[in-house]
C-alpha cells in the first residue's frame, strides 16, 4: 500500500508537479523508467507539434529536475471540449483518461466561472493548451505507474502580491487559481509572486484526498521538480515522497483513536 505525498510548501504547477512524481518513479523503479517512460506515454495523446526536454536545474543549491514543453509546430487555439476530445481519443488507460478529464473539467469550469462564459466556449491558449494537456495527463500517468492508492498533499503556497495576465493586473491568488484552491488547505507566503497555478491546483483537487502532515510510512523515494520560474531569489520546487503505508491494523487503532477524541 503506497502513498503519495506532495510538498508544496513553496508552491505548485503542472511542471512542478510532474517532474517531482517521474523523478520520484525514476528513484524508485529504476533508470529510464520515469522520465522515459512519461515521454513514450505522452507520445501516445496523437497530439503532434510538441516534444519535452527534461534537464537538471539547481535551485539555491539543491538539484532539481525540471520539464520544458517545446513547441515545433503551430497550435490551434482549442477548447476545453477539445483537449477533452483528445484525451478520450488518447490510448491511455480508462483510470488515466477519466481523472485527466477530472481535472481539465475543474480547470474549464474555474475559468468559465470567473469569467462568466460557458464550459464549452473556455479556449486554451496555443501550447498552453498542449501545456495543459502534457501536464494534467502525465500526471495522471504517473499516479498510476507509482501504484499509489491515495495521495496526501501538505498546505499549499499560493503566494502574494500581483499577477498580469491577459486581463491586467490582478491580485495573487488570481481569480481562477482563488476558485481552484477550494477544499485544498493553503497559505500567502510573503514572497510577492503567484506560486500555485491553475493546472497545478486542478491536478492537486483530482489526486489528493487529505491535506496536512505527512503521514505514517517508510520513505520510499524523494523526487524534486522546480518550474520555470524557481530561482536562486524564489527557490520554490515541489517535493514528491512515496513513501509505503505500515500495517494496517496500526493504521486503524492510529484513526480510530483520534476519532473517539473528536
Amino acid at each position: 500500500m503506497r502513498t503519495l505525498y506532495i510538498d508544496c510548501s513553496t508552491g505548485v504547477s503542472g511542471d512542478m508537479l510532474l517532474a517531482s512524481m517521474a523523478h520520484a518513479l525514476e528513484e524508485s523503479a529504476g533508470p529510464g523508467r520515469g522520465f522515459e517512460f512519461l515521454g513514450e506515454t505522452l507520445g501516445r495523446l496523437g497530439l503532434h507539434g510538441f516534444s519535452l526536454t527534461w534537464e537538471r536545474r539547481k535551485v539555491a543549491g539543491i538539484m532539481t529536475w525540471h520539464l520544458e514543453v517545446e513547441q515545433t509546430e503551430d497550435q490551434p487555439l482549442r477548447t476545453y471540449t477539445n483537449l477533452v476530445e483528445i484525451v478520450e481519443k488518447s490510448s491511455v488507460s480508462e483510470t488515466v483518461a477519466e481523472a485527466a478529464v477530472q481535472a481539465l473539467t475543474l480547470l474549464g469550469e474555474a475559468e468559465a466561472k470567473v469569467h462568466g462564459v460557458d464550459l464549452e466556449d473556455v479556449h486554451f491558449h496555443e501550447i498552453g493548451a498542449v501545456d495543459t494537456i502534457v501536464d494534467i495527463v502525465g500526471a495522471m500517468v504517473l499516479m498510476e505507474a507509482l501504484e499509489v492508492e491515495t495521495a496526501v498533499a501538505s498546505p499549499v503556497d499560493l503566494g502574494s502580491g500581483f499577477v498580469t495576465c491577459a486581463h491586467g493586473k490582478m491580485p495573487v491568488p488570481a481569480p481562477a487559481c482563488a476558485e481552484l484552491a477550494q477544499g485544498l488547505t493553503t497559505f500567502g507566503s510573503d514572497c510577492g509572486m503567484e506560486r500555485a497555478t491553475p493546472t497545478g491546483l486542478a491536478i492537486l483537487r483530482t489526486i489528493v484526498q487529505d491535506c496536512g502532515p505527512m503521514p505514517l510510512g517508510k520513505v520510499l523515494a524523494v523526487g524534486y521538480g522546480s518550474g520555470g520560474r524557481s530561482s536562486d531569489a524564489q527557490p520554490t520546487y515541489v517535493r514528491a515522497f512515496l513513501l509505503e503505508k505500515v500495517a494496517d491494523r496500526a493504521g486503524h487503532n492510529h484513526h480510530s483513536h483520534h476519532g473517539h477524541h473528536a
